[in-house]
């Protein structure tokens, strides 16, 4: 139902709305179909093919001194065999940047997406296939001011996921809720200062805040916490080489729990280099806290890198690979750990600038709490815009 009336508007709009040379009016589409060798994403999963859809409008306008923009996106996933695992979801969302004077910018925004989740529960090899409902709410604010040689930035960032009912198709219990409601707020304040030509110095402090319904806490054995980081580091731009590099702490606690404080290092690297032309290689790697869905219900630690490399066949026509590495650990019990390994390998060919195929084939291995298993990939992708 919903759906049908968004697809309405949407025809709606195109019908109505003036061709003009530069329209105001975006439509990106993606058309995915693959196989998966494990689509359950389990280690019971087994193989299936897939297809996905993703249509997206996007609509800007201007107003004196204000840009506004608003995007409506839909994404449906579909298994051949595997329906249960069948996957939909519609978010809309505006965005406004008012230009303050000429050095400062403040931007808004907020978007809702609704999702409609496949997914299964193993039980001793027994599958129940299980039908879920979220709804996220999020809202974006910034506010840039740039000087001559040095720039600060003060983000607030707000997420409230809230969990509908999810149903256990085939075993006729009435829809059941089985995730907490969290709400999640980060705050956070960016200095950057140039210190030369191809230097600048960077400096950075953030404070996080989750809340949990205290029903949930109970029910879902959620406990809400709190953090911030504190960081400075570099950028650096050396010929070829762009090289930005920070380093400082994290804080962590359970809400009203100060006296249970977690402290751990924090840095974060971000690499790219060309050494000739026509290849681009890239490394990022980075330290984090995971307090939307942590592992161990209050707050995780987690470690990412990230290697790749970008070659130039023909001015159409490029290969891209990329290596990958994640791992969360528990904060409050470090027995509780979760990991994935993968490795993509990746051809574009941009037939305009409007339109190009791409084909990956991807592998990836997961380290769960009681379980491990490997997913390999194959997937032909076509994009279009308008």
């Amino acid at each position: 139902m919903i759906r049908r009336a968004i697809g309405t508007v949407l025809i709606a709009t195109l019908l109505v709305w003036p061709v003009a040379a530069q329209s105001p009016l975006t439509i990106t589409s993606q058309v995915e179909t693959g196989w998966t060798s494990n689509a359950t994403d389990s280690a019971a999963g087994r193989s299936d093919f897939y297809a996905t859809h993703n249509e997206e409008i996007s609509l800007t306008g201007t107003a004196g001194d204000a840009l506004l923009r608003g995007t409506l996106r839909i994404t449906q996933t579909r298994f051949l065999d595997t329906t249960y695992e069948d996957d939909d979801e519609v978010a809309g969302g505006v965005e406004a940047e008012l230009a303050l004077g000429t050095d400062a910018k403040l931007r808004l925004g907020y978007a809702v997406t609704r999702s409609w989740t496949g997914d299964d529960l193993n039980i001793e090899g027994f599958i129940i296939p299980i039908r879920s409902e979220e709804t996220d709410h999020e809202f974006v604010g910034t506010f840039v001011v740039t000087g001559p040689d040095q720039k600060v930035t003060v983000d607030v960032a707000a997420l409230w996921a809230v969990q509908g009912k999810s149903e256990l198709v085939g075993l006729g219990l009435p829809p059941l809720k089985l995730e907490a409601d969290v709400g999640t707020v980060t705050t956070r304040i960016a200095w950057e200062k140039a210190i030369s030509p191809t230097m600048a110095a960077l400096a950075g402090m953030e404070a996080w805040f989750t809340t949990v319904p205290e029903l949930d806490q109970l029910l879902y054995f959620r406990a809400p916490a709190d953090g911030g980081r504190v960081s400075t580091g570099l950028r650096v731009i050396a010929g070829q080489l762009t090289l930005s590099g920070s380093a400082g702490f994290d804080l962590v606690w359970p809400k009203g729990h100060a006296d249970l404080r977690r402290t751990s290092p924090y840095f974060a690297v971000a690499a790219s280099l060309v050494p000739t032309d026509g290849l681009t290689v890239t490394l990022n790697t980075a330290t984090g806290v995971e307090l939307a869905d942590p592992l161990d219900g209050v707050a995780g630690r987690t470690a990412a890198i990230d290697l790749g490399a970008t070659v130039a066949l023909a001015p159409q026509v490029e290969l891209s690979a990329q290596l990958g590495g994640w791992q969360e650990a528990g904060l409050y019990d470090t027995s509780l750990i979760r990991s994935r390994r993968t490795a993509a390998v990746g051809l574009h060919y941009a037939v305009s600038p409007r339109l190009g195929y791409g084909a990956t084939v991807s592998f990836a291995h997961h380290d769960d709490p009681g379980e491990s298993y490997d997913k390999t990939g194959v997937a032909l992708s076509v994009t279009g815009s308008l």
